[in-house]
């Protein structure tokens, strides 16, 4: 269909200033006797305009497209486009920003602790087990006299006592952890 700007304005739902403006800008070919053809200049204009507003003119989808991270990736988008396309660039914008406010608020709510505090917490229960564990070396000589006094049943019952301690301070050792992360 050919007819006049005021035509294509009434046709394409925008201003007639519009029209004129991108006829001005080139956006919109005229032919050559001034006449507006419709369907070029509904193709130039789905080529030459504001992505954003051809999203928020489009219908909306009963649910936003879903993309896995191989559709995200620049190296894998559409070469014609030279990358992301401006809706799944902006998809993925969103999608980032989405998960910070998450993260935010989860450390708002305390599920969350800087690393450092856990690594200096883990290293303080670390060294009260290691310190626990260098004092099994003392244990020889209580050994020596158990098994001099009451033979290996004496030993068992000492090494059963000893290993019964180690293990209370690991269970203390880790708790104190558990305590330092609430």
């Amino acid at each position: 269909m050919i007819g006049s700007q005021a035509a294509y304005a009434r046709h394409a739902g925008i201003s007639k200033q519009a029209v004129n403006k991108m006829v001005k800008q080139g956006k919109i070919p005229l032919t050559p006797d001034g006449q507006v053809d419709f369907a070029e200049a509904d193709h130039a204009r789905q080529q030459n305009g504001d992505p954003a507003r051809r999203m928020a003119e489009a219908p909306a989808a009963a649910s936003p497209p879903e993309y896995d991270e191989d559709d995200l990736a620049p190296e894998r988008a559409a070469p014609e486009t030279g990358g992301l396309s401006f809706s799944k660039a902006r998809t993925a914008r969103e999608a980032y920003q989405a998960k910070m406010a998450q993260l935010d608020y989860e450390r708002q709510l305390g599920q969350w602790l800087p690393k450092r505090e856990i690594e200096d917490a883990m290293v303080a229960s670390g060294r009260k087990i290691r310190q626990g564990l260098d004092g099994v070396i003392g244990w020889a000589d209580e050994l020596d006299a158990a098994a001099r006094n009451g033979g290996s049943e004496a030993v068992r019952a000492l090494l059963k006592e000893k290993v019964r301690g180690l293990e209370s301070m690991v269970v203390e050792s880790l708790n104190l952890l558990a305590d330092d992360e609430t």
